[in-house]
C-alpha cells in the first residue's frame, strides 16, 4: 500500500526570522490506525483479499498441471520418440512462460494488479485525510503535520496525535452525534482544541449543550456500537464459515488430485511393466525361434554333409570296383593275348 507523503506541509512554508524565533507547532497522523478503524476500508480490503486468494489458487492450479505434465513426460519418455519428447517439452515450457506472465501481471512489484489495486483501495481515504489535515492545520495554525509510519519518530507525545479527530471527521456521515458538527467542535471534543477567545465565549453554552446531548449521544453511541458489533460478529462468522468451506473444498480437491495422480501413475507403471514383460516374452520367443532354426539348419547341414559323404564314399567304392574290374579285364585280355601269342608260336614252330 502506498502511504501518504512523508511530510504534509499544511501552512505556508515561508520561514521568516520571527518564525524561527518562536516554537513550531507540529502534529502527526497515524494512517494505519485510521484505516484499521474504517469499516468500509476493512470490508473492501477483505474482498480484495478474496480476489488475491483466487489469483493464488489459479497459480497453484497451473503449477500443479505443469508438474503433472512433467511427471507424465518423465514416465513416458522411454516410450516416446525424440520428436514427441521435444514437442512435450516445448508445451511444458510454454505453460511455464504463461504462468510466469500471469504472476508478473498479478504480483509485479512495480505494475502488478496487486500493487495498483492496493493503492486504489486506500487512495480515496488518503485524499479525504489530506483535506481534513489541511483544514486542521489552517484552523489550529500548525507549522507541520507528519504521517507517522513514514516519519522516523523516536518519541511522540499523544497530545500531538491527530488520528482520532481525523477518524471522527471521516466517519461523520455514519455518526448521528457528529453529523452536524464542524471541525472546531470535533477538535474541541476530541482534544479540547479551540481558540482562546472562543473558549471564553462558548464555555457556558458548550457545557449546557454538552450535558443535554450527552445522554442522547451515549444512547446513540451504544446502539450504534451494538449494531456494528453484531454486524462484525455476523461478518466474522460468515467469513470463517466461507473460509472453512474453501479450505475443505481445496483439501478435497488436493486429495482427489493426489488420488488421481497416484492412480494414473500406478496405471502407467503397470502398463510399462506389462509392455516390458510382453517385449521380454517376444524377445525370448524370437530368440528361441532363432535357436531352433539354427539347430534345424545345423542338423540339415549335418544330414546333407553325411549324405554327400556317403555318396562320395559310394562313388569312390564304385570307381574302385570299376577300376578293379577294368584292371582284371585288361589282365585277362593280356593273359589271353599272351596265350594266343604262345599258341601261334607253337603252331608256327
Amino acid at each position: 500500500m502506498k502511504k501518504l507523503p512523508v511530510l504534509f506541509v499544511v501552512l505556508l512554508a515561508t520561514i521568516t526570522l520571527s518564525f524561527a524565533q518562536k516554537p513550531s507547532r507540529i502534529g502527526y497522523v497515524d494512517m494505519d490506525y485510521i484505516l484499521a478503524n474504517l469499516e468500509d476500508y476493512k470490508v473492501a480490503n477483505q474482498q480484495f483479499a478474496l480476489q488475491v486468494e483466487q489469483w493464488q489458487a489459479e497459480i497453484e492450479k497451473r503449477q500443479t498441471k505443469i508438474q503433472a505434465e512433467k511427471d507424465k513426460l518423465e514416465a513416458e519418455k522411454a516410450l516416446l520418440t525424440p520428436e514427441l519428447i521435444k514437442d512435450k517439452e516445448e508445451e511444458i515450457a510454454l505453460m511455464e512462460y504463461n504462468l510466469n506472465a500471469y504472476k508478473q501481471q498479478k504480483f509485479d512489484a512495480k505494475n502488478g494488479e496487486y500493487i495498483n489495486q492496493k493503492f486504489l483501495l486506500a487512495k480515496p481515504i488518503q485524499d479525504q485525510v489530506f483535506n481534513i489535515v489541511q483544514e486542521i492545520g489552517k484552523m489550529r495554525k500548525y507549522d507541520f503535520i507528519f504521517e507517522k509510519s513514514d516519519a522516523t519518530m523516536l518519541f511522540s507525545n499523544e497530545q500531538h496525535n491527530l488520528s482520532k479527530v481525523v477518524l471522527r471527521a471521516l466517519k461523520k456521515k455514519d455518526n448521528a452525534a457528529d453529523r452536524n458538527k464542524d471541525m472546531a467542535e470535533l477538535l474541541k471534543e476530541s482534544y479540547d482544541f479551540e481558540f482562546v477567545e472562543e473558549r471564553v465565549k462558548k464555555r457556558k453554552e458548550a457545557e449546557k449543550a454538552r450535558e443535554e446531548r450527552r445522554v442522547q449521544y451515549e444512547q446513540e453511541r451504544l446502539r450504534k456500537t451494538e449494531e456494528m458489533k453484531q454486524q462484525r460478529e455476523a461478518f466474522r462468522t460468515q467469513r470463517a464459515k466461507e473460509q472453512a468451506e474453501r479450505q475443505q473444498k481445496a483439501q478435497q480437491e488436493r486429495e482427489a488430485l493426489k488420488t488421481q495422480r497416484e492412480k494414473e501413475q500406478a496405471e502407467r507403471v503397470q502398463k510399462m511393466q506389462q509392455e516390458r514383460e510382453a517385449l521380454k516374452a517376444q524377445r525370448e520367443k524370437e530368440q528361441a525361434e532363432r535357436v531352433q532354426k539354427m539347430q534345424q539348419e545345423r542338423e540339415a547341414l549335418k544330414t546333407q554333409r553325411e549324405k554327400e559323404q556317403a555318396e562320395r564314399v559310394q562313388k569312390m567304392q564304385q570307381e574302385r570296383e570299376a577300376l578293379k574290374a577294368q584292371r582284371e579285364k585288361e589282365q585277362a585280355e593280356r593273359l589271353q593275348k599272351q596265350q594266343e601269342v604262345r599258341t601261334q608260336t607253337r603252331t608256327t614252330n
